[in-house]
C-alpha cells in the first residue's frame, strides 16, 4: 500500500480541511519519489504481532510463497513451502502472515533444500508465532543493501534513516586484485582461498543482529567479524527504517499538506513552469508540486548516498 502521510484527524491542524484521501496518496507518492524523498518503500513501517518494526508499508512483495503445514515457533524451524524459493538467498527475510497483524513476523532464511519437481524445505533461524497451514511468506517487504566494507574497518553506513529495526545480515569475504591481496585480513593461501578459486564465488554467512552495533539516526552500522574472526568484505543488511504514523515527524505531514495545497491551487494547468494568458502570467521554481521548502523539510530523511 502507498505511503500516507496525513490521516483525516490532522487534515484541518496541517490546513488542508478539504483534502481527499486520493490527494493524500498522490502527495505522499510524489514525497516518496526520485525528485525528493528516493525513497520506494516510504518513510512508514509495520509492525510485527509483538510491536517490533517489522515490514515497509509501502513496499510489495516481490515473491509470496506458501507453507505446507502449520508452523510451530522455534528456532532453526524447517519448513515445507510451495512457490518460488530456490529464487532465495541464505540471509533473506521472509514475512509470515502479513494480513493477520496479531501473528505478523520476519524471519530469516537460514537454509534452503530441495530440487525441483520435489518439495523444497526453507529453514527459519526464529519463528515466534505458531502459523496456521498455507501460512504466507513474501519476501521483497524490507529494505536490502549490500556493502563493499572497507578495508580493516567494521563500520558502514546505511541509507536510511532512521534505521529502526535491522532484521538481518549476511557478510563474506572477498580477495585483493594482485598485489593488494597482502592488504586483507585472510591469509591468501588457505583452503578458504582455495574454495574461492575452484568452488566459485564466496559463500554469504549468516550474522546475528544481537551482535551488531546500530546508530539509528545516523545509520551507522558496526559489523561483527565472521567465521574467520576477520571483517568480511561485503555484507548485505536487511532492515526496516522510517516511522509509525503515530511518531511521524510533523515536517513530514506539514510537507504532505504543502504538496496537497500546490495540488488544489493549480488544478487547472497542471504541472507546468509558467503559463501566460494575455497580461496575467503565472510562474512556479520548476515544473513540479514539490517545492523547495518541501524539499528542506525532508533533508533529513532524503537517502544518504554515500556509505
Amino acid at each position: 500500500m502507498p505511503s500516507a502521510y496525513l490521516q483525516p484527524q490532522d487534515y484541518t491542524t496541517f490546513g488542508v480541511p478539504n483534502a481527499t484521501p486520493g490527494q493524500v496518496m498522490q502527495a505522499s507518492v510524489l514525497m516518496d519519489g526520485a525528485e525528493c524523498l528516493r525513497r520506494p518503500e516510504g518513510l512508514i513501517y509495520v509492525p510485527d504481532g509483538a510491536g517490533q518494526p517489522c515490514y515497509m508499508q509501502a513496499l510489495s512483495p516481490a515473491l509470496s510463497l506458501a507453507s505446507v503445514g502449520a508452523i510451530s515457533p522455534g528456532s532453526n524451524v524447517s519448513v515445507v513451502v510451495t512457490g518460488p524459493l530456490l529464487n532465495l538467498q541464505i540471509g533473506d527475510v521472509l514475512i509470515l502472515d502479513r494480513m493477520n497483524a496479531s501473528v505478523t513476523e520476519a524471519c530469516v532464511v537460514n537454509a534452503i533444500s530441495g530440487t525441483l519437481p520435489g518439495p523444497l524445505t526453507a529453514g527459519l533461524q526464529t519463528v515466534i508465532f505458531a502459523h496456521g497451514a498455507a501460512c504466507t511468506m513474501e519476501y521483497g517487504l524490507v529494505i536490502t543493501e549490500q556493502k563493499i566494507m572497507p578495508k580493516d574497518r567494521p563500520l558502514t553506513r546505511l541509507s536510511r534513516v532512521p534505521a529502526v529495526n535491522v532484521i538481518g545480515g549476511t557478510g563474506r569475504y572477498g580477495y585483493g586484485r594482485r598485489g593488494d591481496a597482502g592488504n586483507y585480513n585472510v591469509d591468501d593461501f588457505n583452503l578458504l582461498a582455495a574454495l574461492s578459486k575452484f568452488g566459485g564465488p564466496p559463500a554469504w554467512e549468516i550474522w546475528q543482529p544481537a551482535n551488531c552495533g546500530i546508530e539509528v539516526e545516523t545509520g551507522q552500522l558496526w559489523v561483527p567479524a565472521g567465521i574467520m574472526l576477520a571483517y568480511y568484505s561485503e555484507v548485505k543488511v536487511r532492515y526496516v527504517a522510517g516511522f509509525t504514523y503515530a511518531n511521524l515527524p510533523g515536517e513530514v505531514k506539514l510537507a504532505c499538506s504543502l504538496v496537497i495545497q500546490s495540488m488544489q491551487m493549480n488544478p487547472m494547468y497542471g504541472n507546468v513552469k509558467s503559463l501566460k494568458t494575455g497580461e496575467t502570467a503565472i510562474e512556479n521554481f520548476s515544473a513540479t508540486n514539490i517545492s523547495e521548502d518541501v524539499k528542506q523539510l525532508l533533508r533529513p530523511w532524503i537517502v544518504q548516498a554515500m556509505g
